[in-house]
């Protein structure tokens, strides 16, 4: 008696392997676990296949959300009590001028477009510049911090508010920059061994718009005289 069965679902009962999409070639993709090719079947030809159910990945996502928000809040204190501080006493201008101070945030804004760009298309590649990007901005912010303190002898306590804010929040923000580079260069290695990480990649682009929001705030409320 023939089989009534259509030739794709017939060699998906046996165990064939499924064509695999240019998306799941440029993400990677999971090792189905074992007895879950039947559920990986009903995963349209070309899509990846997530091994995180929905539930788990909102959840990680409103602690994403929540972690950003909370520290939004504590950057805007920090750059409100600046402002508070600017308004009844003078703030000196730092030793550099405005355009070398605004250089590091250029990395920043083209590592936020090119993280977002990374969901498109060329992922891996694109991962790789965003990581360049941050190391160039945490490069240049250290080297600016090192010769304001041995150069132009900016020093803390002795030059009051303006330069604990500059070095403080500098640091602060750094940290965060970093935070954010590890989990980018983690999931790029992820991808490199052929793992599926398009929705990491989706919750390490907000990390990286708010470090370059931050940044900015950090210049309007710090560095400029």
């Amino acid at each position: 008696m023939k089989s009534t069965v259509p030739v794709s679902e017939q060699q998906r009962e046996d165990g064939a392997q499924l064509p695999e999409g240019p998306r799941e070639e440029a993400w990677g993709r999971t090792p189905a676990p074992e007895g879950a090719q039947r559920h990986a079947s009903d995963d349209a030809p070309g899509l990846p296949r997530h091994d995180l159910s929905a539930h788990a990945e909102g959840t990680r996502w409103l602690g994403m959300v929540l972690g950003l928000a909370a520290w939004t809040m504590f950057f805007v204190s920090l750059t409100f009590a600046v402002g508070w501080y600017r308004m009844r006493e003078p703030w000196p201008p730092l030793p550099f001028s405005p355009l070398l101070l605004a250089a590091p945030g250029l990395f920043l804004v083209a590592g936020s477009v090119v993280l977002h760009r990374s969901r498109r298309s060329a992922p891996l590649r694109r991962l790789v510049t965003a990581l360049v990007l941050g190391g160039g901005f945490v490069a240049m912010q250290a080297g600016l911090t090192h010769v304001a303190w041995w150069n132009h002898q900016l020093r803390i306590p002795q030059d009051g508010v303006p330069a604990s804010a500059y070095y403080g929040l500098t640091g602060l923000h750094v940290l965060h920059v970093l935070a954010v580079l590890a989990g980018v260069f983690l999931s790029a290695v992820r991808l490199w061994r052929g793992t599926e990480v398009r929705d990491a990649v989706r919750r390490h682009a907000p990390g990286w718009h708010f470090v370059t929001a931050m940044w900015l705030l950090l210049f309007l409320a710090v560095y400029l005289p």
